[in-house]
Formats: structure tokens, C-alpha cells, sequence
């Protein structure tokens, strides 16, 4: 390493390193979400079926206290007339179901005669084992006005109610199920009942532990609850009184309420201490809902102590291979360093240096052979070059020669008179272009002009443009109307146009004291003519055929009148073609928005053309001109 820059073989390093940690640190990242998911689901799969377990367990329970109930209905009808089997019936209902804790037969007031109150009532004394009997019903336990009592009496139907604690009857946390007996007339005379102690729920409900921290809930249909790990709650506590405790912690059964309160059966993902839990619940057949919670740290935490085992590995591993990789590359790049110092040697000018000797027949080797051919290559190149540099610089030389030549053969000296005012100027594309312009005046009376655009480029077109501006100058002078002048120039150059090589044309006479106007035009643009209230517009000519094509093409020749005070615009189409570089051209309306809004310019047409060309490269905006211009301006006058 040099300068604090890394060396060939230690980048190399690092690059395989990094490349090779993100497939390795990626491919742990996605095992471990899906090992994780994995594990979520089958927990959750776990606890569902824990959950069917427990709610089978005590619906099982629930069942045989109902079926025990219901079976004593038609005894206790049949024996209304002997209380003393009454309280037998409620006796052999204790003694006969271990589940039940506490059986009441409670008369509906004056049931009997002169009796408010009868309940035959017995119940299992936990300490002693043994079943006790007594009337339940007094003015201090008014049992028309407990639930278990009213609801079954109220609505004709069985029902099971909520926990309470019987204070006067069990003396104890319990849940009731009551069974209503009715008349012949479908009245309800009385309401049979078995208590069960929720203890033994709280005991099947603390028995479940499918992990340390898991929590069951039982709900009933009203909010009260039994949880294994509360014993509060077997004061008959409701999930909506603990919610209205701002001090205690487990607040966090809300969404779990909410979303078991509903009686379906499901899951619920929720925070629970700050830290996400899941919940598995489902309903019993008597409205109440059983719920299972998992702490997903706990669920997760032995695949979590494996991946990290798996990680520290990886690490190791990639840090064992980085060093052996870095060593290796080290002594297998060695010779590239040389290479290195022989390329300085070479860039400095220096052809002959030594390269370094491979003795392996590899990559490397091949490389110092193809650097050993390209050394030879350059140092023939060099030679090359500078010979090719030198005749380029001759041949640049020759063709500013060249241009100043062709530029010198156009006329400079315009005519600027009483009558007429006349400029124009050609911008060549390259060194030398096709674009041509002549003019010259007949006893100051008559006005010959032509303006031409040979097909091409460079020298060829430069060529014939000077034959054709000679050939206009030498016919012009013949006094020949301007279709016959034309026409011999077509002749002319179709008979040594052998490349094929055309010239648009366009060619004109003036007479500057009546204004009429001869022209001839041989497949040129149009030209603008400017009349003198500033009004521009086309001037509509036949196109005829360009010159140089075929020899004998019959031309035609037009006449007009120009009023004093007229202009005229001709131009190549370097002009109306002046591209930007998103292809955007000139084009022919800006020429005539042009030729109306800067006509003032043509009382001195020098202004004229260069304000015209001024304005085509504004309008290209730096892009490079690809083709001659070539402007004319005439003032009549």
C-alpha cells in the first residue's frame, strides 16, 4: 500500500470478502425470517391445538353438569308434592357428579302455599367432605333477584352465569348453571341449578404451559375472567374493571378482548410489555371464550440462540478467508507490479524497457506478451503518426490556401449607387465549399446576379463551383436571355460531369431604371422579395431542373416588375436547412418573419446579411453548421 491507496491484491481481497459476506450474511438473513416464520407458525399451530384441547376438557365438564340437570327435571315434577325428596333429589345431583359443588331446586313465590321462599338447596362441604342441605331461600338471600335465578325464569331457557361469589349459599367463586321447569301451560314454576367451583378451572387452566411465560385466559360472555397467573381474577374481577385500573400492567388484554369478544374463533397478533405476542382464542357452547398467549421472544429464542452460533461462524470463517485470499492473490498478482513500473517507462517514451520475465504459461504470462507486441505496436505507431501529422498539417495548410483562393474569386466590390445596393457573403461549412455568388453591372443601367449551391462538399464542389460562376460571367456578358444563360451553363457542365455533380441556380437581370426583372431558375430556393411597404413573401418561379444533369434542357425564363424601394432575398439552403441539435430547422417561415421585421436593414444591405446570419446561428444555438450559406441582399432603389 502506497500513498494510503490499497495495493491490486488487497482490493481484490476486500472485493471477494465483501461480495462473499453479502451472499453468506443474506442467505443467513432470509433463513433466519423464514426458520423464524417457520417456528411462529408451528407454534401458533401448537397453541391452537392446546387450545381445542383445554376447550374439550371443559366442555366436556360443562356438559355432564348440564346432562345431570336436565335428567332430574321429570323426577322433581313428579315429586312436587314431597319436599323432603326435593332436597334429596339436590343431594343424590351433588353426590353423583364430582364436578358439581352445590344443586338449588328455587320455587317460584307462593309456589307453595304460604311459603314466599322454598329452595331446597345442598352443597359439598370442602373441608369435611361430606353434603349438606338447607331452605336457601330468606328475605337476606332474595334469590328472585339473582341472575342465576331471574334470567332462566325470565327467558323459558337454560343458561349459564357468570362468576360470582355465593356469599350465603357455596361461600365461594363459582359459575351456576340453571335449568328452568315449566307448567303445562309452558310457565315457569321453577329453576334447577348446579354450581361448579371455578377452582378446578383455574386448575386446568394453570396445568397449561406450553411455554414459560404463556398465559390462559377463560372469558365469559359479560368480561369476567379466570387466568392462571391472576389470582384476582377469581374475585370475579372483569376484563373492563382492570382497563379502568390505570395501575395495573396487564392492560394489554384489550385488543385481545376486543377480538375475542366477537365469539369467533382465530388469532391476534399484539404487544404485549412491549414485546409482540400472538393469542389463539374460541368460544364454548355457553357463549364464554378461551384464549391462549405466547410471548414470540419465548417461541423464538432457541432457533435465535442457534443463528447466532451460526453467524459468529460465519464471521469467523469469512475473516479466515479474507486472509488466505489475500495472501494468494498477493503472490499470484506479484508480477502485475512490474508490469506497472514498465508501463510508466513506456508512457515516459521510453519504447526499449525491459518487461519482466513469467515463467508460468498463464494469464500472466499472456498479458506480458500482449503488452511486450503492444510496445512494439506503439513504437511503430509513434513513427507513423508523426509522418501522418506532418501530411495532415500540409494538407490543412493546402486547403487554407485553397479557401483563401476560392474566396478571393468571388467579387468584393458591390455595387452601392443611387439605384441599386447590393452585398453578399458566403460561410463555407468546411475549409472549401460549393456555395457560389457573382454580380456585375452593364453601363450602370443593367444589373446581372446569380446565387448557386453545387451538390457536395470539399474540394469536387469547390472545383465546380468556380467553373460555374466562370461560365455565368463569361455568357452573362453575351447580352443572352437569362434562360439561355442558364442553358448554356447546363451544357457546359453536363458535358465534363462525369462524378454526376449538379448546381442549383439561380440567375437574375435587373433594369434599375424600369425595375423589370428577368429570371431564370434552375431547381434553387425561392427568393424573398420585399416590396416597399415591408410586405415579404416568396417569390413563385418554375424550378426547372438543375444544372450539370442533362445537356439540352429546355429552361424557362420569367419577368416582373420591381417598384422602386423593393429587396430582394437570395440565399442557399444553408440558411432555411440551419439545423439545432434536436433536429429543429430555420425553416422558411422564420426567413420571412425575418425579411418583415428587419427590412430597415436593407438600405445598407451589408446590415442586412449579417444580421441574417447572426440571426441563423442564434437559432442553432452552438450546433455545427452543416451545410454553406450563402446570402444576397438587393436594394432597388
Amino acid at each position: 500500500m502506497k500513498n494510503g491507496h490499497l495495493s491490486f491484491s488487497a482490493r481484490l481481497s476486500r472485493n471477494i470478502l465483501i461480495v462473499t459476506s453479502t451472499i453468506f450474511i443474506t442467505t443467513l438473513l432470509v433463513a433466519d425470517v423464514a426458520s423464524h416464520i417457520v417456528v411462529a407458525n408451528e407454534a401458533t399451530k401448537a397453541a391452537e391445538n392446546l387450545r381445542d384441547a383445554t376447550i374439550s376438557k371443559i366442555e366436556n365438564i360443562l356438559q355432564k353438569v348440564e346432562m345431570a340437570v336436565s335428567s332430574s327435571a321429570w323426577l322433581i315434577c313428579e315429586n312436587l308434592d314431597n319436599e323432603e325428596y326435593l332436597y334429596h333429589i339436590t343431594q343424590k345431583i351433588v353426590s353423583e357428579n364430582p364436578d358439581i359443588i352445590g344443586s338449588a331446586i328455587a320455587f317460584d313465590s307462593y309456589y307453595f302455599k304460604d311459603k314466599i321462599y322454598f329452595s331446597p338447596y345442598s352443597f359439598l362441604d370442602t373441608e369435611s367432605g361430606e353434603i349438606h342441605s338447607k331452605q336457601l331461600g330468606t328475605q337476606q338471600y332474595n334469590y328472585f333477584y339473582m341472575d342465576w335465578f331471574q334470567i332462566p325464569y325470565l327467558l323459558g331457557e337454560p343458561n349459564w352465569g357468570e362468576p360470582y361469589f355465593d356469599d350465603g349459599g357455596a361461600d365461594c367463586l363459582m359459575s351456576t348453571y340453571s335449568y328452568p321447569l315449566k307448567d303445562a301451560e309452558g310457565k315457569v314454576f321453577a329453576v334447577i341449578t348446579a354450581d361448579i367451583s371455578l377452582e378446578w378451572i383455574s386448575g386446568i387452566l394453570s396445568s397449561i404451559k406450553p411455554y414459560p411465560n404463556s398465559s390462559v385466559m377463560l372469558i365469559s360472555r359479560n368480561g369476567s375472567f379466570i387466568n392462571q397467573n391472576n389470582d384476582s381474577s377469581l374475585r370475579g374481577e372483569t376484563i373492563f374493571s382492570i382497563l379502568a385500573d390505570t395501575s395495573r400492567k396487564d392492560r394489554n388484554v384489550l385488543p385481545l378482548a376486543e377480538a375475542i369478544s366477537q365469539g369467533r374463533t382465530g388469532k391476534i397478533k399484539y404487544i404485549k410489555d412491549g414485546k409482540a405476542s400472538f393469542a389463539v382464542f374460541a368460544p364454548l357452547h355457553n357463549g364464554w371464550k378461551a384464549s391462549i398467549s405466547c410471548n414470540y421472544t419465548e417461541v423464538l429464542s432457541r432457533t435465535s440462540r442457534i443463528h447466532i452460533i451460526l453467524f459468529s461462524l460465519v464471521i469467523i470463517g469469512l475473516l479466515i478467508l479474507f486472509r488466505a485470499s489475500y495472501v494468494i492473490i498477493h503472490k499470484l498478482t506479484d508480477p502485475l507490479s512490474h508490469f506497472t513500473e514498465s508501463a510508466l517507462e513506456v508512457a515516459k517514451g521510453n519504447f526499449d524497457v525491459e518487461l519482466p520475465q513469467i515463467k508460468e504459461d498463464d494469464e500472466i504470462k499472456k498479458l506480458r506478451d500482449s503488452f511486450d507486441y503492444m510496445q512494439k505496436s506503439l513504437k511503430d505507431y509513434i513513427g507513423e503518426l508523426q509522418e501522418t501529422t506532418a501530411t495532415k498539417e500540409r494538407i490543412q495548410s493546402e486547403l487554407n490556401i485553397a479557401n483563401q483562393i476560392q474566396m478571393a474569386m468571388l467579387p468584393h466590390d458591390f455595387p452601392v449607387t443611387d439605384r441599386v445596393g447590393l452585398l453578399a457573403m458566403v460561410r463555407p461549412a468546411k475549409e472549401v465549399g460549393g456555395d457560389l455568388y457573382d454580380f456585375f453591372l452593364d453601363n450602370d443601367k443593367m444589373l446581372y446576379f446569380t446565387v448557386g449551391d453545387v451538390s457536395g462538399k470539399g474540394v469536387p464542389a469547390s472545383l465546380l463551383m468556380a467553373i460555374t460562376r466562370a461560365s455565368f460571367r463569361f455568357i452573362a456578358k453575351m447580352g443572352l436571355p437569362m434562360k439561355d444563360v442558364v442553358s448554356k451553363i447546363n451544357n457546359a457542365l453536363a458535358e465534363s460531369n462525369a462524378n454526376g455533380m449538379f448546381v442549383t441556380l439561380f440567375a437574375g437581370r435587373i433594369n434599375l431604371e424600369t425595375g423589370e426583372f428577368n429570371y431564370c431558375n434552375a431547381g434553387h430556393n425561392p427568393i424573398v422579395t420585399i416590396s416597399p411597404d415591408g410586405k415579404a413573401e416568396y417569390m413563385k418561379a418554375k424550378p426547372n431542373l438543375a444544372a450539370g444533369l442533362f445537356s439540352d434542357f429546355p429552361y424557362e425564363e420569367e419577368s416582373c416588375t420591381l417598384q422602386h424601394g423593393s429587396r430582394l432575398v437570395i440565399y442557399t439552403d444553408g440558411v432555411t436547412e440551419a439545423e439545432k441539435a434536436d433536429k429543429t430547422q430555420f425553416g422558411e417561415d422564420r426567413l420571412i418573419e425575418w425579411s418583415e421585421n428587419r427590412c430597415t436593414l436593407f438600405s445598407d444591405s451589408g446590415k442586412a446579411c449579417e444580421d441574417l446570419y447572426s440571426t441563423v446561428k442564434q437559432f442553432t444555438d452552438g450546433n455545427e453548421q452543416n451545410d454553406d450559406i450563402t446570402i444576397m441582399t438587393i436594394i432597388l432603389r
